[in-house]
């Protein structure tokens, strides 16, 4: 299946073959291709949604903890497949508590810390076999071979040949074939507001304190660090966070340089969560969001054994959604070569370039500067939420509140609650009708609650007023750019919702869906995801059975949570006032780059792409037209030349001197110019941002949406569009920013920015 069409754009004054939307039937997309394990195979709403119990519980105290990353098999899938047939668990990397082996899952299990509370932990890569040798890359092709591409900027421990030059880490390397050895790991707290030592910068990695490191290997990133100074050789790193912000909704994940989107795939994420000190919210002015949350001393089993009343009583669950695809023998599937993006292979096997025949050199022996392994984008056609494939989760005729994380590669998704009516047929199949939506009341974002809850459903999102009645009619929806759109996350972002299944009864089924694509993203309208596969994500029924009994009167107890359209919220995000004046302004671009060392033609009907020998990008005078996109990439002066061109917009990669230098204390304005053709999550670490506005280029000014009036981290900049957001500065030191599609981020769409004084407050050599 070919993952995309192409399209001539303008990107650095350069033609370009610029990624679109999947060439597919005008109203689904077709089945997401992977691996062996068909997915229509796999049976939905057959396994219950774990629920993530609590690792650590700082109980409202400093504390000091470990966590370590070790190597386990898991039972992603449900049991057996639709025939009956056992499924085989599945080979992944979790997170957990190095004293106690069940911690340990993937999605890791949630850390609970109080809001100015320091927590000290110490992160530990615990890679190795049993008899302490390390382990490569659990990510590998159908032959065993581990899929780390040497060819990107990458944090090359071997210190292998470089193309920048000496032997050293944090290097785009010459070698074409995909790197074995001990893997790298370094944890990024995502959206804490924390000093630079304590970020998990790319190239602040650690090696596994492994028995067999071969001779020549860096044990570390250049950039390595811990609050003690460094430890080299531990395999461990000691990081603070000092939880200084607004209570809200964190995750923590890899970061390491040139192969994040592995680690991740491989590990997963797990939910950090900010709470007062009376475990309440910021923000929050009066009313009572559904709850309990899990909390410390709740067993996995209690949490995860349907009718057990600890889970019976749970009403606040952080919900994790990454979508992988399996093989039959339960691996994790991910494409092993550029061919597989190309829509031209299977993507099994790293050589499968050659194997197929293609008449181009994706392997870089000279004359390609593609790299062979890395696909520019990678969709997967299973939806996994909390560690299981298509989970259901009975609940109460009450409210609940799901915390919500995008934990995607690259995939964008729309969710809608779909009230499902089933019938059973004389010949004993069901038959499904769609009757209703239930809508999503949006609390909150990355960074903690909005000024006012947000009611969120297909083509309708309206800010509510506290104590004013619901919208009288929200099923008439809006027209025009938005009337596709549900809860939207990009990836990295996490939305806080209240979902509402007061006065259904029991046995209603409440599907959650996805109508955003099996491909790249650009903004509504868009092909909507396969129906049978990636459209669905998990399912809700309805049982007054969770209902506890009040002590008192021994009957059914009334729901003790505020109705959304009761809550009141502060008006000032997350309790704090907005930022005042900028200090300055950055002009920034959002850009995709092309190669400079091949042409091609591509056959209009087979798609089948063709080298044109001794043609040369950028005139590529011969015939056909530069290879594309070779990356996504970040760079300065979006703002461009002539109207409706990015003119002298200029890329910067990972090894350019750094122009991105706030000064300690001050407020910006960074714009988005994004010349691409994708719309792209952009993330900056450090600071919690507001989104200003929007602008077409050449056009009308888009306020933010609704859901987007708090503060956040990471924020949807859409093509053709220059995006407005602003923030405080205000803890010196090295920090990058980045888009967090995971595979553009692994290929030089990621930048340092410095913090303070070039050469005091950062390091000198990267100025």
């Amino acid at each position: 299946m070919n993952f995309k069409i192409f399209k001539k754009g303008v990107v650095l004054g350069v033609t370009i073959l610029a990624i679109c939307a999947l060439s597919v039937p005008s109203v689904f997309a077709q089945a997401v291709p992977g691996g062996t394990l068909d997915p229509l195979t796999i049976p939905k709403y057959v396994t219950p949604l774990v629920i993530p119990p609590v690792l650590y519980d700082d109980g409202g105290n400093p504390s000091i903890f470990e966590v370590s990353l070790r190597q386990k098999n898991q039972q992603v899938l449900p049991p057996q497949d639709i025939n009956g047939n056992p499924l085989p668990a599945t080979p992944l990397w979790a997170y957990g508590d190095p004293a106690n082996p069940a911690t340990f899952n993937n999605p890791g299990f949630t850390i609970e810390v109080t809001k100015d509370t320091m927590t000290t932990v110490t992160w530990r890569n615990e890679l190795v076999d049993g008899s302490g040798n390390y382990l490569p890359h659990i990510i590998q092709d159908a032959n065993g071979v581990p899929l780390v591409d040497q060819t990107l900027h990458w944090a090359n421990p071997a210190q292998s040949p470089c193309a920048m030059g000496l032997p050293r880490t944090d290097c785009r390397g010459t070698s074409d074939q995909p790197y074995t050895g001990p893997v790298p790991m370094v944890t990024h707290v995502h959206g804490a507001h924390v000093g630079p030592v304590s970020d998990g910068y790319p190239e602040a990695w650690w090696l596994p304190d492994a028995n067999n490191i071969p001779p020549g290997y860096a044990t570390e990133g250049r950039f390595y660090d811990d609050i003690n100074g460094g430890s080299p050789g531990t395999g461990s790193a000691v990081y603070q966070y000092t939880n200084d912000q607004p209570t809200a909704t964190l995750w923590y994940h890899d970061h390491s340089l040139g192969m994040t989107r592995l680690n991740v795939y491989a590990a997963g994420a797990g939910f950090w969560m900010i709470r007062d000190a009376s475990d309440g919210e910021t923000g929050l002015v009066s009313g009572i969001l559904p709850g309990p949350a899990p909390k410390a001393g709740d067993s996995a089993v209690a949490l995860n054994t349907p009718g057990d009343p600890v889970r019976s009583a749970v009403r606040e669950i952080p919900i994790a959604i990454q979508p992988k695809s399996f093989n039959a023998d339960g691996t994790q599937f991910y494409p092993a070569n550029r061919a597989f993006f190309e829509g031209l292979g299977l993507g099994q096997t790293f050589d499968q370039n050659a194997a197929d025949g293609l008449n181009i050199p994706f392997i870089p022996t000279g004359s390609s500067d593609i790299s062979p392994v890395w696909n520019p984008e990678a969709f997967f056609n299973t939806m996994v939420v909390n560690g299981n494939t298509w989970p259901q989760l009975d609940v109460a005729p009450e409210r609940y509140r799901f915390r919500f994380v995008n934990a995607s590669d690259s995939r964008f998704l729309n969710l809608a609650l779909q009230v499902i009516e089933q019938r059973t047929l004389r010949n004993g199949r069901i038959k499904e009708k769609v009757i209703g939506e239930r809508p999503f009341y949006q609390i909150g974002s990355e960074q903690g609650l909005l000024p006012q809850v947000v009611q969120i459903e297909t083509g309708f999102a309206t800010p509510l007023v506290p104590g004013a009645p619901y919208p009288a009619n929200p099923s008439q929806k809006v027209k025009g750019r938005f009337k596709e759109q549900a809860l939207l996350m990009g990836p990295a972002e996490r939305p806080d919702v209240i979902v509402d299944f007061t006065g259904l009864a029991d046995g209603t089924i409440v599907r959650m869906i996805n109508t955003a694509p099996d491909a790249p993203f650009g903004g509504f309208p868009d092909v909507p995801a396969d129906p049978a596969t990636t459209g669905q994500v998990m399912q809700f029924v309805v049982n007054s059975a969770l209902i506890p009994l009040d002590p008192v009167t021994n009957s059914p107890r009334v729901d003790p949570s505020t109705p959304p359209n009761l809550l009141t919220l502060d008006p000032n995000p997350g309790g704090v006032a907005k930022l005042g004046q900028s200090t300055a302004t950055r002009d920034l671009a959002l850009l995709e780059e092309e190669s400079a060392s091949i042409c091609i033609t591509v056959d209009a009907k087979t798609g089948v792409i063709n080298e044109v020998p001794g043609s040369v990008p950028p005139a590529c005078a011969l015939g056909g037209v530069p290879f594309a996109p070779k990356a996504a990439v970040l760079g300065v002066g979006g703002s461009g030349g002539p109207l409706g061109t990015p003119g002298g917009a200029q890329a910067q990669l990972w090894s350019d001197p750094i122009t991105q230098t706030p000064q300690l204390g001050n407020i910006e304005t960074w714009e988005l110019w994004n010349w691409s053709a994708d719309a792209h999550p952009i993330h900056l670490h450090l600071v919690k941002f507001e989104v200003v506005e929007r602008q077409i280029i050449g056009g009308a000014v888009v306020p933010p949406e609704p859901w987007e009036t708090g503060w956040k981290d990471t924020v949807i900049a859409y093509p053709g569009e220059v995006t407005r957001v602003k923030a405080l500065f205000d803890v010196a030191g090295l920090y990058v920013w980045h888009c967090h599609i995971l595979s553009h981020e692994d290929n030089e769409m990621m930048l340092p920015y410095c913090v303070g004084t070039p050469g005091v407050d950062c390091p000198a050599e990267l100025f």
